[in-house]
């Protein structure tokens, strides 16, 4: 079985989308190395909807574009995580101990149940998350 590593949506929407986002060159730096080694990409199913929620909302592509962009994302080497009810209640456990909302503790949740690494660019909750094992911020895999 190959290693894994969870993201959360602030470095995948990276990959996608550099448009008014910071560290594209972390973020690209990430996926060369995971596209260069036997490392799938875990994430919760959520991850696909905030996803194209920001795609939609935050930027101005057209249907084609959109579609485009939503091909991009199922190209991409993910694995995604059903939402077991194993995997909630430990997603409710972390997000009431370390203060996250639910959508946040997610991803922090399948690392934990993966006992891989999370990596996000998201600074609040690298800040919220970072005493635990194998937390690192994207600005951690500088080119």
């Amino acid at each position: 079985m190959a290693a894994k590593i969870v993201v959360d949506t602030s470095v995948l929407i990276k990959w996608i989308k550099s448009r008014d986002e910071d560290l594209i060159r972390e973020a690209r730096t990430l996926l060369d190395r995971i596209e260069r080694t036997p490392l799938g990409v875990a994430v919760p199913a959520l991850l696909l909807y905030e996803v194209g929620n920001i795609l939609l909302t935050k930027t101005r592509l057209g249907t084609e574009e959109l579609a485009r962009a939503i091909d991009e994302i199922s190209a991409l080497p993910l694995v995604i995580a059903d939402p077991r009810i194993g995997l909630l209640r430990r997603t409710a456990r972390i997000g009431r101990e370390l203060d996250l909302t639910f959508y946040d503790a997610s991803f922090v949740a399948l690392a934990e149940e993966l006992d891989c690494t999370f990596v996000t660019a998201d600074r609040k909750l690298y800040q919220a998350a970072r005493r635990l094992p194998r937390v690192m911020h994207l600005s951690d895999f500088a080119a």
